[in-house]
């Protein structure tokens, strides 16, 4: 079990994700019997239902998923100076853990340095799958960066097959490539790119929209949102693709003006994923 008194944890309090949790029937106000082919889950220190479930979901406890990550990470050895952070959301139903290794550091550009990061996913409200990630945490504004192959991913429905074995091994992996990422971005420093090229590229790729009431085929929003960070990560970093990649990571991270930040940070990582998978990225 996990060791709380280390110094390199940090949990967020009013004990938002460590809690025991119940399946129970399903009884709908006014029926004496359970509702077939459902579940209910249960937080049992405050009796709230989480969520409804069909019977094939199987459940997998926040507990296991913090100790299993934990474990994983010293299994895999890479240093013991890390920050493990937990968070409880939306009431206990999600939870979200972020390791960041301290001294596992590579340097893209002089003053310019990118730490190796692990984070871990579970919700009880089906929402988010169980997910365990390696990417990197660039230091200027703390903003992640998102690679195309998220560096090592598990990705896991809540099923009878759910398991969070070899997570360490994938750790390990991610590490690999983490360190191999410096000359990507190198390349990616030595590419020139327009305006005009970045802006086609966020239209077709990062905040284009199918709408039955718009005639927009892009969020426009979004769009200027992207446009003006672009405006500054070319007067840092100059007009090359890194300051294109740095402006798509600023846009995934920076969410914090929205009703769910967490839940918009990971669509806009897996928008940029896509795109950055796409013909039009690599062409550039």
């Amino acid at each position: 079990m996990l060791d709380f008194t280390e110094q390199n944890q940090k949990f967020t309090g009013n004990n938002d994700w460590n809690f025991e949790v119940e399946e129970l029937p399903v009884i709908p106000m006014g029926m004496t019997e359970p509702v077939e082919g459902w579940k209910s889950l249960v937080r049992t220190d405050t009796n709230q239902v989480l969520h409804l479930h069909r019977d094939t979901y199987q459940k997998l406890s926040h507990d296991t998923v913090v100790n299993s990550t934990y474990e994983s990470i010293k299994e895999a050895n890479i240093s013991n100076d890390f920050n493990f952070e937990v968070r409880g959301l939306d009431n206990g139903r999600k939870l979200q853990i972020d390791v960041l290794f301290n001294d596992v550091v590579t340097e893209p550009a002089k003053g310019d340095y990118v730490k190796y990061r692990v984070r871990a996913w579970n919700s009880y409200d089906g929402s988010w799958a169980y997910q365990t990630a390696a990417d990197a945490l660039r230091l200027w504004c703390l903003n992640g960066c998102t690679t195309p192959d998220a560096i090592s991913k598990v990705w896991m429905r809540h099923t009878a097959q759910i398991t969070t074995d070899g997570a360490a091994q994938k750790i390990l992996g991610g590490l690999e490539t983490f360190h191999n990422q410096k000359e990507l971005w190198n390349q990616y420093m030595k590419t020139k790119i327009t305006k005009t090229d970045a802006e086609n590229f966020f239209r077709n790729h990062v905040v284009s929209q199918k709408s039955k009431t718009s005639e927009e085929k892009w969020n426009q929003k979004q769009l200027e949102n992207l446009m003006g960070q672009l405006g500054n990560e070319f007067n840092d970093l100059g007009h090359n693709k890194w300051a294109l990649y740095n402006c798509l990571t600023h846009w995934a991270s920076h969410t914090q003006g929205s009703k769910t930040p967490e839940n918009v940070t990971r669509q806009r990582e897996q928008t940029i994923a896509y795109a950055m998978n796409s013909r039009a990225w690599s062409a550039m």
